[in-house]
């Protein structure tokens, strides 16, 4: 038995691998979400500690005599294939946790909960809410159930998800592709943005954000990690990434350009001529500025831009609305600047912003590097 805390992040907390694929559960109950080799924990406070006691057992326990001390008691059956761990939402390992020790197979896991709504929706620096988390191995899959609910939080029916090969077309939301190209040449282009994508298709969170992919096809471990990460962190990632890119074109030091950074760094409206306000003034800074070289000329009379030039707008595209997009657009902007070097900068980035974050080539790939490669580790995906 292990007790201690967890940090709920966005009502949740995981027991599981730290490879699982979280966003992707098989059923949903009222304090559970699970799937292959996770238990994500639906927890009452959004933020803050929540206390929690886990249980492997050899056998399943005893009856339910104490059934009243708890407000919600769901059990489930996953499959079992990695080391489990307590994590956070993001992915931290709870400190007060070891390794469980889970034998690898069919396990049954069942999770009771009390204190749910008693700070519902708040954060809490203080545990208000318990969990008892007790896991033991069985032969037969059973589906999710709930044994007992009195509390109102998560208030909602078992919803069992319907799975399909990841790489099925959906004929309704692609009818008209669909009908086209067929199945086969479909699923051809699924598989083929997937190794794109470093060996899985992209999530909705960043399918669609620029320069997301081209990170992903190094290190797409990092890329999730990113995805993951809250507003705060993407923010000071977004200023690191903003200060190197100034740093190696040389202007970090010019006293208008430090007073953006240290606006950046502490989340205040940037000055002139970094708030936008006017689409030129951002070029007339930097053109006027003798200490700033935008252009080289060859003895050809040949001319080339400087990485002053290329870095013109890290800052700016540090400070746009959505923090996500604002950290790949810097970071693209440092590849431009330093000759594509995705290693050095990946691993820069990880050892200031990640450095518990298992290494790229543990990244668990649903595919190879041909469409023709579909991995077989995980026999539930």
């Amino acid at each position: 038995m292990h007790t201690g805390t967890v940090e709920a992040d966005h009502h949740q907390f995981v027991i599981g691998s730290p490879s699982a694929v979280t966003y992707e559960p098989a059923a949903t109950g009222s304090v559970i979400e699970v799937g292959p080799n996770f238990v994500t924990v639906m927890t009452g406070v959004a933020y803050g500690p929540v206390s929690v006691t886990v249980e492997v057992l050899t056998t399943k326990p005893n009856g339910l005599s104490a059934v009243d001390a708890w407000q919600v008691i769901e059990e489930a059956t996953i499959q079992v294939s990695k080391p489990f761990r307590v994590l956070t939402l993001g992915g931290d390992v709870a400190r007060d946790f070891p390794t469980l020790s889970i034998q690898k197979g069919l396990n049954t896991v069942r999770v009771s909960a009390t204190g749910r709504d008693m700070n519902w929706d708040l954060t809490v620096t203080e545990p208000t809410e318990s969990y008892l988390v007790q896991i033991w191995k069985v032969t037969k899959p059973a589906a999710m159930c709930r044994i007992h609910k009195s509390d109102a939080a998560w208030n909602n029916d078992i919803t069992v998800h319907k799975r399909r090969n990841w790489w099925d077309p959906d004929p309704a939301a692609d009818a008209t592709l669909y009908i086209k190209y067929g199945y086969e040449q479909m699923a051809r282009s699924i598989k083929q943005n997937a190794i794109n994508w470093g060996g899985r298709p992209p999530t909705d969170k960043i399918e669609y954000v620029p320069y997301a992919k081209q990170f992903a096809g190094h290190d797409r471990m990092l890329v999730d990690a990113l995805a993951r990460a809250r507003a705060p962190k993407l923010r000071k990632i977004a200023a690191w990434a903003a200060r190197r890119a100034y740093t190696i074109a040389g202007i970090v030091d010019i006293d208008w350009i430090r007073d953006g950074l240290a606006a950046l760094d502490h989340g205040t409206p940037l000055p002139s001529p970094f708030d936008k306000q006017n689409a030129t003034k951002l070029w007339d800074a930097f053109n006027s500025d003798t200490r700033i070289q935008l252009w080289t000329t060859s003895d050809s009379g040949e001319q080339t831009s400087t990485a002053a030039l290329a870095v013109l707008n890290a800052l700016s595209d540090a400070n746009e609305p959505e923090p996500l997009q604002a950290v790949f657009r810097v970071l693209h902007t440092v590849l431009n600047v330093e000759n594509s070097d995705y290693s050095s900068l990946i691993g820069d980035l990880r050892r200031e912003f990640f450095p518990k974050l298992a290494p790229a080539d543990r990244y668990e790939r649903w595919i190879g590097y041909t469409v023709d490669d579909i991995l077989q580790s995980d026999p539930d995906r």
